[in-house]
């Protein structure tokens, strides 16, 4: 009898547990985000040493480099050192070519550039995620959207930074919608996580482009993400 009591306990504890944790969101395809101007940053300190050394890395890749600086989203959060309190600022030196645009990351702290990052891909939105793998350090989920023909795609990356730089988790799509293009039927997730890390998948579609109601498909599944073979990012000089 006590130990059934015992083995009742415990599971009862552990449930408790699970119920206590809350998904962490990781992005919505049903919903876009609002548009603030973060144009002020880039004539920050930090900001500029960050586009001046993504403007020489740049010029060096490609002869036919044009400047287009624009800052795009900032995020809070301990990103590289466990406690601290820093921004992530994704800006983008040059929107050409639109298949893969010359995108910055850069980590600022204070008024001190803590980490700098180039990379080519499409991403205009940035949101921290609560530290998800135990290191102390949050995540960070970069978000883009493409669209050609009347037709946008969204997807969402989650990366974080490492004693190696900022390592890529994977992408998954967020949003498939072709209304624009006179063709109804659009196809939406909502990835959320918890500690482990663990992710969790749930599908929404939308049967007209009339329709803003997004009728769940399914229910939720796991979600493996896959790290790409080469690292996209580039590490760039820190002052």
């Amino acid at each position: 009898m006590r130990l059934a009591l015992a083995v009742t306990l415990s599971c009862a504890a552990l449930l408790g547990c699970a119920y206590a944790q809350t998904p962490v969101e990781i992005a919505d395809g049903r919903s876009g985000s609002e548009w603030v101007d973060l144009s002020a940053w880039a004539t920050a300190a930090p900001m500029q040493q960050a586009s001046a050394a993504a403007r020489s890395y740049w010029q060096g890749k490609d002869a036919s480099y044009e400047e287009d600086l624009r800052i795009f989203a900032v995020a809070e959060g301990a990103f590289t050192e466990p406690g601290a309190q820093q921004q992530a600022v994704l800006f983008v030196m040059s929107v050409w070519p639109r298949c893969c645009p010359k995108t910055g990351l850069a980590v600022v702290e204070g008024d001190r550039l803590v980490r700098n990052v180039a990379f080519e891909g499409v991403a205009q939105g940035l949101s921290a995620v609560p530290d998800l793998d135990g290191d102390g350090r949050d995540e960070l989920a970069l978000t883009g959207e493409f669209g050609m023909g009347g037709q946008v795609s969204r997807s969402v990356t989650l990366a974080s930074f490492g004693t190696e730089g900022l390592a890529d988790w994977g992408s998954t799509s967020l949003l498939d919608d072709s209304c624009a293009a006179g063709y109804d039927g659009s196809s939406a997730t909502h990835v959320t996580a918890l500690p482990g890390p663990t992710f969790t998948v749930e599908r929404y579609a939308r049967a007209s482009c009339e329709s803003e109601t997004w009728e769940p498909v399914g229910g939720p599944e796991a979600l493996e993400l896959v790290a790409p073979e080469t690292s996209p990012y580039v590490d760039l000089r820190v002052p």
